[in-house]
């Protein structure tokens, strides 16, 4: 069986494992994808009779939170 070595330099010390900041379209893109987890939560949380009050299709509300985030 052969011997497992563990080393204590942290990867950002690694002088080929660069540490890189979100540019501003990945950085937006997550906002919007957050955005659209928050909103589908709260479709999914409401009431059916919250959902008629609004003047909303069930279907299409409960459709709407299904949907994945990175969809639109």
């Amino acid at each position: 069986m052969s011997a497992l070595t563990l080393s204590t330099e942290r990867a950002g010390s690694c002088p080929d494992v660069r540490q890189r900041r979100p540019t501003r379209p990945q950085r937006e893109l997550l906002r919007l994808w957050l955005e659209r987890i928050a909103a589908r939560r709260a479709l999914a949380a409401l009431h059916p009779e919250q959902i008629r009050e609004a003047g909303l299709d069930p279907v299409r509300v409960r459709a709407q939170s299904l949907k994945p985030f990175w969809r639109a």
